[in-house]
């Protein structure tokens, strides 16, 4: 699966609420902003907080994890989830389904905790809720205007989407994308849909422009 991280932000975009009004030629900045937003967030935490867990973070942090089972809603199954202003929820019981998933196919490329990554996600929305100076708070996208008198603007989604997954990589010093998790987690589901993931990635793939050095 060939498949980079800039892919991935591409997906992002293309799934934000206001994908129609985010001009082309700043999807690049946006993408590069949002990236280099996450890994600055994990290297402050990793500056003050050297080899601590990131569960261990959390808690320094003030925040409660609770690890529940399972949870789905609707079309869409949970694995983590933020809840303002201070409480992650952890899913085992649906991360698990993807472990297995991993161990059927014998795919042991990856040597870190999946609950740990997710945990690491959801850590980055925390502090993207409390810093209001983040990036992916101050970027924003003209909606519409009255002229030269008010111009109303609006936050993105995909600014936090992805720069969660990129804190989440340089905070957990992986060696691969994190991003792939969207497709594993979905296929321990469902092979169909975790196929029209994949094709609606390659799909947003075409319009990628140059190379990103965001490391």
């Amino acid at each position: 699966m060939q498949l980079s991280a800039i892919d991935f932000a591409y997906y992002q975009i293309s799934l934000d609420p206001i994908r129609g009004k985010i001009p082309k030629d700043e999807e690049e900045e946006i993408i590069k902003g949002s990236i280099n937003c996450g890994i600055a967030e994990a290297d402050k935490l990793k500056e003050k907080y050297g080899d601590l867990t990131v569960a261990e973070i959390a808690k320094e942090l003030g925040i409660e994890i609770e690890y529940h089972k399972e949870q789905s809603a609707l079309d869409f199954v949970y694995f983590g989830l933020f809840e303002s202003p201070n409480k992650i929820f952890i899913y085992d019981n649906n991360i698990e389904k993807a472990v297995l998933l991993l161990k059927e196919l014998r795919i042991k490329n990856f040597n870190v905790e999946f609950k740990d990554i997710v945990l690491a996600h959801e850590l980055f929305h925390f502090i993207d809720e409390h810093d209001s100076s983040l990036y992916t708070n101050t970027r924003t996208i003209n909606l519409w205007s009255l002229g030269k008198f008010y111009t109303h603007k609006s936050k993105l989604i995909c600014t936090g989407e992805i720069a969660a997954m990129s804190f989440a990589k340089r905070l957990l010093n992986l060696d691969f994308d994190p991003n792939i998790l969207d497709y594993i987690f979905l296929a321990a589901f469902d092979l169909e849909k975790a196929a029209q993931l994949y094709q609606r990635i390659m799909n947003c793939k075409h319009i990628m422009k140059g190379d990103f050095n965001h490391e």
